[in-house]
């Protein structure tokens, strides 16, 4: 057995997800109620009280790691957006709450373009058997910034239109595209793209609009 923080994760998601889909009424709950609130207690005294960020738990951690802009990029494009954005909540593996997203990036002739794909679990659920309208907007939003950040263009959600298409499947493979389609000032435009087997479920556009990444407290 793999005794790894995302070992951990994914176990969680599997908890999560069976959670969702028992039917619990006649389920003796004491006992697993005691294991959970049981580990729960053991992960308490790790608490890290920070800014909340999608890269890291302490920011003056990553202030240290990577001190200037250029290299948060550089490095963002040699490790992956997966791994700088650990607790991302949708392609973090760091993030119980997160499908997640497995993501690359892939040079094109205007830029970097993101490309992933993910599989749904039932936790996701919205219309029957489809993925939730709200998470497909969210995970268009998240995967439209990282697009922005990996082509040094990073900003703060202005707008963000989405047109569903096809309904989303649950448990099966979403291949997932976003690129920055152009530039205005401090705007920066990007889209993105939901397909499974070669069907296009949904797209979205998005206006990010620069400004200072440093935290609000």
């Amino acid at each position: 057995m793999s005794d790894t923080p995302e070992a951990l994760i994914a176990d969680i998601r599997d908890l999560i997800e069976a959670a969702r889909t028992a039917e619990l009424t006649d389920v003796e709950l004491a006992p697993i109620r005691a294991a959970v609130q049981a580990a729960t207690d053991d992960l308490r005294p790790h608490f890290v009280d920070d800014v909340r960020m999608q890269a890291v738990l302490d920011f003056s951690h990553l202030i240290s790691d990577m001190p200037d802009e250029e290299g948060r990029i550089d490095r963002l494009r040699e490790k992956g957006p997966a791994w700088f954005f650990a607790y991302s909540p949708y392609c973090g593996a760091l993030n119980p709450v997160s499908p997640p997203i497995e993501v690359e990036l892939h040079d094109a002739d205007d830029g970097i373009e993101v490309r992933g794909h993910c599989v749904f679990r039932d936790q996701f659920n919205g219309p029957p058997a489809s993925v939730h309208g709200g998470v497909i907007a969210a995970v268009i939003d998240d995967i439209l910034g990282t697009v922005c950040v990996v082509n040094d263009v990073g900003g703060f959600t202005g707008t963000l239109t989405i047109r569903y298409r096809r309904p989303t499947p649950l448990q099966k493979r979403i291949d997932i595209r976003a690129w920055v389609s152009g530039r205005e000032g401090r705007k920066t435009f990007a889209a993105a793209t939901f397909h499974h087997d070669g069907e296009l479920l949904a797209e979205g556009d998005g206006i990010f609009i620069a400004g200072s990444m440093e935290p609000r407290v």
